[in-house]
């Protein structure tokens, strides 16, 4: 994790993701070290606002949740738009630099997560904006106090997706027990535009392996795409500059957004 972001192509950034265990904790504290870990982007989605509308239907006073949130500036954006947002993070840090980089005060207490486990839940004074800090396997509509109405998963199923068959299975069953029946799920992730060359040991998701997830209890509806810059904390600035360049036989990397509602 000691290699610079900015240094890697897109070939090198998941060939060095692929090393990590990502079902070890230890994994992400290493990630948090420099307070700038690899999944975040110093944004708010362009998708996310693109598809506000349609992802809520044009309500407000909604309740998202935000699965493995980081510091996301997507739920800053989520509460301004007029909703209430509860993030999951497993790392105590990076729960700490959301409220510092947002300069929110919080307070937090321990909750009960299940009879042997309990986390702790930071709550925003000023924003309605809740993280717990706890694995998202222990996390539950029971704990939250009540299913969402909207699920935003921005990366996390990609994470989720590394790691074992029984790990993802689990996932996705966490997800859709707190999600309403009216709810919808809106879930992004990267894939490249040639497997060649990519580390065959890196799991990416694609529509077919949602389908074989989800397909059983939920509909899914492809959203759309937009290419994934090498650098992803300066999305925004490259997309300005219209750079599209990619190095010799290194293939382009797009993010792909789907809708998942239960039938």
């Amino acid at each position: 994790m000691a290699m610079s972001k900015e240094q890697m192509d897109l070939k090198e950034k998941v060939a060095h993701l692929s090393t990590f265990d990502f079902e070890s904790k230890e994994t992400w504290e290493q990630d948090w070290t420099n307070d700038n870990p690899e999944f975040h982007t110093n944004e708010v989605n362009a998708m996310l606002m693109k598809q506000h509308q349609e992802f809520t239907g044009g309500r407000k006073n909604l309740r998202i949740l935000v699965p493995l949130c980081g510091k996301s500036y997507d739920m800053i954006w989520l509460a301004n738009q007029g909703h209430s947002v509860v993030g999951v993070e497993l790392i105590r840090r990076g729960i700490e630099l959301f409220f510092r980089d947002n300069k929110l005060k919080y307070c937090e207490k321990k909750v009960a997560l299940n009879a042997e486990t309990h986390g702790t839940i930071f709550k925003a004074n000023d924003k309605d904006i809740s993280i717990y800090e706890c694995s998202i396997f222990d996390f539950s509509a029971k704990v939250a106090g009540g299913q969402f109405d909207c699920i935003w998963d921005r990366g996390s199923m990609t994470a989720i997706n590394m790691m074992t068959d029984e790990r993802v299975k689990r996932y996705r069953d966490v997800m859709l027990a707190c999600l309403k029946p009216t709810g919808r799920y809106l879930i992004e992730f990267f894939v490249p535009d040639s497997l060649e060359g990519m580390p065959p040991s890196f799991k990416f998701i694609s529509k077919e392996s949602l389908t074989a997830l989800f397909g059983e209890r939920c509909t899914i509806r492809f959203v759309g795409r937009e290419e994934m810059p090498s650098d992803l904390t300066s999305a925004q600035e490259q997309r300005k500059e219209d750079c599209r360049e990619h190095a010799k036989n290194d293939p382009a990397m797009w993010m792909h957004y789907y809708f998942i509602d239960f039938k």
